[in-house]
């Protein structure tokens, strides 16, 4: 909205943001790339991290689970992304990264509106949502048995 805003201005044409929206826009304070690192190291040791490369790919080991969690920072269309990894997938089946909400079908793991209001909740959440990834390939097998 602000980059449209002040487009508009700009080139002299009425702008499809109004002044209140643009005020508003104005007024969010987005959650900084460094931030949005640590609060995803600190979730994740929680989960027994034991090794994270530069890409993105974070290695746990938690209760006997050996498994990768996947997260991408950058994007127009989000400032988290994320997948969760086990390596006896691997060569067994084509889907071999999940995460939540592609397991209950709405979604594909990919946050936005991470701000400075909500970012102690949504990291709260994205706890939650690991835990869930994590025990979800027992409870289908559980499930089926």
């Amino acid at each position: 909205m602000i980059k449209q805003y002040k487009i508009d201005k700009h080139r002299r044409v009425q702008s499809s943001v109004s002044e209140a929206q643009f005020a508003l826009a104005c007024s969010i304070h987005p959650v900084k790339l460094p931030e949005r690192r640590k609060r995803v190291r600190a979730v994740l040791k929680q989960f027994g991290l034991v090794k994270a490369d530069k890409l993105g790919l974070y290695r746990c080991l938690h209760e006997g689970k050996d498994f990768f969690v996947y997260v991408d920072f950058g994007g127009r269309l989000a400032q988290l992304r994320y997948a969760v990894s086990f390596s006896e997938f691997k060569d067994r089946h084509p889907l071999t990264q999940f995460g939540f909400e592609r397991a209950v079908g709405f979604g594909f793991g990919h946050w936005d509106f991470i701000v400075e209001e909500n970012v102690d909740e949504v990291f709260e959440v994205f706890a939650e949502v690991i835990a869930y990834s994590i025990e979800l390939p027992d409870r289908i097998r559980k499930a089926v048995q």
